[in-house]
């Protein structure tokens, strides 16, 4: 590692109970509905449902990553976790408008806002974002996400199904497919290299400051950035972040690594083979789940997770998933009041 690097975290969160924020996303949902092609998911509840993973997710920060330099909190409308201990050293409370132009407020749209990351002042070079739904699962060192030359440690899967023809592959996908594509598509723009194979791990991420300052400013890139960054909701004619940790492979600032979840489904005999054969690549790899109930065997041993929430989850989900984070992470931790 380089010597005395440090690293911050980012997060984003939201409290979707709050009056005045629910009142203005109902507003700007009907202000804008038909003008722009919005993700089918863009406004659905399980988007920004708070289930009190960010409590339980700082919680695995303080007892599994305890190098973390500074931790830094984006959030819109004045809103702060109550149980958050704001006056230690190593929070802050980032508000939207301190890092968003004001035309582009309020937003509802997790991609702007993290288009905006590098304003946060005092941001080290080398940060970890990451969503209020993920934890580390075990103690984890800085070489976990950056190699000795400072480069950031990128887990991907492969894309499946790709096509070489990018309209017809663009049209049998979902929108959050399409935002990689289109990703990989200003990739190879610029470079004249093909990128399409490969789709992020979804876990906890690292990245340059310097990377997204240079790749957001590129001139065949700035106008995309500044146009999503406007957006309300997510739309499918946006780039990722991933885009950032493409641009960094190809200009040799990042390591890929193969990635693949260890295989939780209700086929017992299938999984046992899957596991063993891949257990090289599992078994530091990520963990993607929306039920913990059905994937506690895969959550025993993985370096980190997430519990996703969608449309489908129900009650019982919920319930079972808050359950596991009270028992896997029970002890308080310094950021808590």
């Amino acid at each position: 590692m380089i010597p005395d690097m440090k690293i911050d975290i980012v997060y984003l969160w939201v409290d979707d109970k709050d009056k005045k924020w629910r009142t203005q996303k109902n507003k700007w949902l009907k202000i804008i509905k038909g003008e722009k092609p919005i993700y089918t998911d863009a406004a659905i509840d399980a988007r920004w449902r708070d289930n009190g993973e960010f409590m339980y997710s700082l919680r695995s920060v303080d007892k599994f990553a305890p190098w973390v330099n500074h931790i830094y909190i984006i959030t819109g409308f004045g809103q702060v976790p109550k149980w958050l201990n704001t006056k230690h050293p190593k929070i802050t409370i980032i508000p939207h408008e301190q890092i968003m132009p004001a035309d582009a407020l309020p937003t509802f749209n997790a991609t702007a806002i993290e288009m905006c990351i590098p304003n946060i002042p005092n941001l080290s070079e080398h940060f970890l974002l990451m969503n209020d739904d993920m934890f580390f699962n075990r103690p984890l060192s800085p070489s976990y996400f950056y190699d000795k030359l400072g480069r950031a440690r990128i887990r991907f899967s492969n894309h499946a199904n790709r096509c070489r023809n990018i309209g017809r592959w663009m049209e049998s996908v979902d929108e959050y497919n399409q935002t990689l594509i289109l990703s990989a598509q200003f990739i190879e723009n610029i470079f004249g290299k093909r990128v399409y194979k490969y789709r992020p791990s979804h876990g906890i991420d690292p990245y340059l400051k310097s990377t997204w300052i240079a790749c957001r400013n590129h001139p065949m890139i700035t106008g995309q950035i500044d146009s999503q960054i406007r957006n309300k909701f997510r739309t499918n004619n946006e780039v990722q972040r991933w885009m950032f940790n493409l641009y960094d492979k190809i200009n040799n600032r990042a390591v890929f690594i193969h990635s693949r979840a260890k295989k939780h489904s209700r086929h017992k005999i299938i999984n046992f083979f899957y596991n063993a054969i891949f257990m090289p690549w599992i078994r530091n790899s990520p963990v993607y789940c929306t039920d913990t109930s059905t994937a506690r065997s895969a959550l025993l041993k993985s370096p980190t997770f997430c519990i996703n929430d969608s449309r489908d989850t129900d009650e019982t989900i919920l319930r079972d998933n808050a359950k596991f984070m009270a028992e896997r992470f029970p002890e308080k931790s310094q950021f808590e009041k």
